[in-house]
């Protein structure tokens, strides 16, 4: 079925912690991240790497009401969204929330899409650490089956953070020479390695044949991440939260750090095959490592 599983709607309590630990590269990693207030959890509420996702509608004022339950200070920086200086998140700029503080970041969305939240303290760790989470708005109908108003319908939604991780920043709080530059020896999907990416019910794409499926990707790495689904061609109908301008077809696809594209694919035919992510040494292109999850079409 269509839709990602959160009720869309424009209140949001977003709260920020520091005291979160997952399993990554085979070890347990203290992780920071942004819950929906309630679960003390992250993305879908069963995992605290990445952060919760969010869905809003077009053209309605949104509120994400931040409360700052941590001992450093934090912000919500709205990337790739239309909003005011005041509620941009970003420090120099504008100001940071401090520890046990709060505040209400207030914004009208006028396209729907794709977008991207994280923390702008200190950017480098914080954003590596896994205070960072995906935006969806929503058509201005609230409808979970199109993309946006006058935009593809489709049978099956998945959302995918591509995510790496260099376990010797696990323990680092503040960037320095330590963080000039980042070695990722962990690839994900949505906080996974491909073992357990494989058999996750958000990472999945499941659907049978004809059905459309509308792949949602944010790329939360600091590489390249070029995506494969086994071979089958798909079409790139969004890119940063707006349609293409020319929908384009292809078998794979690089994405940039910080970069959305969403991605229609219409199977023909079954299949039972790996969907991959490659991550991509930025100066050489090679591939640095790879994340997979299932394609299955019946």
């Amino acid at each position: 079925m269509a839709g990602l599983g959160t009720i869309v709607q424009s209140n949001y309590s977003v709260v920020s912690r520091m005291s979160g630990s997952q399993n990554i590269g085979g070890q347990p990693v203290g992780v920071w991240y942004f819950d929906r207030g309630t679960s003390f959890q992250g993305f879908m509420n069963d995992r605290q790497f990445p952060s919760a996702h969010l869905e809003i509608i077009q053209g309605q004022t949104s509120n994400i009401m931040f409360q700052n339950m941590s001992p450093m200070d934090h912000t919500i920086h709205l990337h790739g969204l239309d909003v005011d200086q005041q509620n941009d998140g970003v420090p120099a700029t504008s100001f940071s929330v401090p520890r046990m503080g709060s505040y209400t970041y207030q914004f009208l969305a006028p396209h729907a899409g794709t977008y991207h939240y994280h923390c702008h303290v200190d950017t480098v760790i914080h954003y590596h650490r896994g205070m960072s989470g995906a935006i969806i708005v929503r058509p201005p109908d609230s409808s979970i089956t199109r993309a946006w108003d006058g935009g593809p319908t489709f049978d099956e939604e998945v959302l995918w953070h591509l995510m790496t991780y260099d376990l010797t920043w696990a323990d680092i709080l503040n960037s320095g020479t330590g963080t000039a530059r980042h070695r990722p020896d962990v690839f994900m999907i949505n906080g996974f390695s491909s073992a357990q990416a494989r058999t996750d019910l958000y990472s999945r794409l499941v659907a049978t044949v004809g059905q459309r499926i509308y792949l949602r990707i944010l790329n939360a790495s600091y590489q390249w991440g070029r995506v494969r689904l086994a071979g089958l061609p798909f079409d790139v109908v969004a890119s940063d939260g707006r349609p293409m301008q020319q929908v384009v077809s292809a078998t794979s696809w690089e994405i940039g750090p910080g970069e959305r594209y969403d991605l229609l694919l219409t199977p023909t035919a079954p299949i039972s095959a790996d969907a991959t992510v490659e991550y991509l040494d930025d100066w050489t292109g090679a591939v640095l490592g790879t994340a997979a999850t299932r394609l299955e079409i019946t």
